[in-house]
């Protein structure tokens, strides 16, 4: 029978292994790289607009399963809400023959129906490296003219970039659903050693997000700083269940075992090289923004921006749950000690965000009954 220990480094290699594909797709995607689907969708559909001079464009996906497109982005005269099952239209013509196809009459076609707004109509397959996406269509000129040979082979040009960059999209979409979907099972299997903790990490997860945006942190360091905060307490899992679940007051000892967690997470963690930011912040979420009281005694800048706003978010959090040995704050009190603590236990910038951040906040706490 595999022990915990083997369980956790195999789970580890796992979600190395997926954030290595994630790496190398965020590499390849290059001007891509930093948008998400929607954003080079929308991206496609202005360029096919600005490069063939035309009144409308649109961009269509195929839902799961490959029975219906439906419209992902669109600019002008297009109803997004209308959806088009498979059947043997326009687009799906286009899409089975895998090339572009162009009516430049579209009321004498069979097809006049279909898009009655419409006087001309060109439509491109969208096809990525392994599959077909869906398809990009463009209507009507700005001059009126009709569509020629050299806008089918422009408009295939588009197609074929967008093709490769939005499959490079979904494919990392994917691997991130993989890499969270396995992250929370592993968090689910820790806070399960404590009930008094359930529900901890996903509520911090939400706040450091929330502090982050506030401060403007870059999408990519959001998304570390998510998995930093879903993570951020999995030292505990070598913690025993005596001292996490204990219903008195922590005796000097076992606040000693207690403060090893983020030293002990990033152990566990040391194998995802590509995780080193990740792991520099759970490793230093417990340092204070004046060096004193921390566990490794880092100060102000010394400290990863992202564990000075898990500071933040751990400690809120924290102090607005149910424990054992005390009852959880009132919203109001805790935003009053972490602005108390602003310069000596948090970073005062992170403070500030904070503020900001939880004027809009809702607790949704559960009181633990036994």
């Amino acid at each position: 029978m595999a022990s915990p220990e083997n369980d956790l480094a195999l789970t580890v290699r796992e979600l190395s292994n997926v954030y290595e594909e994630i790496s190398l797709l965020y590499r390849l995607s290059e001007v891509f790289s930093v948008l998400s689907i929607d954003e080079i969708s929308l991206r496609i559909a202005d360029e096919a607009v600005s490069s063939l001079g035309v009144k409308t464009a649109a961009v269509l996906f195929l839902e799961e399963g490959g029975e219906r497109l439906y419209t992902k982005a669109s600019v002008g005269d297009w109803d997004g809400t209308k959806g088009f099952p498979q059947d043997d239209g326009v687009f799906w013509k286009v899409i089975r023959a895998k090339k572009p196809s162009a009516f430049c009459r579209l009321a004498e076609t069979e097809y006049r129906n279909a898009l009655p707004q419409f006087c001309s109509l060109m439509v491109c397959p969208i096809i990525g490296k392994a599959r077909v996406v869906g398809a990009l269509v463009v209507a009507d000129k700005e001059s009126g003219e009709e569509f020629f040979s050299s806008d089918s082979k422009l408009l295939m040009a588009i197609s074929s970039q967008a093709g490769l960059a939005i499959e490079n999209a979904l494919l990392y979409s994917e691997l991130e659903s993989l890499l969270i979907g396995a992250i929370r099972s592993l968090v689910k299997a820790l806070e399960a050693s404590s009930c008094w903790t359930a529900g901890h990490t996903e509520r911090v997860t939400e706040y450091a997000v929330g502090i982050g945006r506030v401060m403007g942190l870059s999408d990519d360091v959001v998304e570390k700083l998510k998995i930093s905060a879903l993570l951020h307490d999995i030292g505990k899992i070598a913690t025993p269940k005596e001292i996490l679940n204990k219903k008195d007051s922590l005796d000097k000892d076992e606040i000693i075992e207690i403060r090893r967690h983020p030293e002990l997470g990033a152990e566990i963690l040391v194998e995802l090289k590509q995780f080193k930011d990740i792991i520099l912040s759970i490793k230093y979420h417990h340092e204070h923004w004046d060096g004193v009281n921390g566990v490794f005694g880092l100060k102000h800048e010394e400290i990863p921006i992202m564990a000075r706003i898990l500071a933040v978010a751990d400690a809120f959090d924290a102090m607005t749950s149910d424990r054992p040995y005390r009852q959880m704050m009132s919203k109001e009190a805790a935003v009053e000690e972490v602005q108390r603590c602003a310069g000596t236990q948090f970073d005062p910038a992170v403070v500030s965000a904070f503020l900001v951040w939880v004027e809009g906040f809702t607790p949704r706490h559960r009181v633990f009954s036994p």
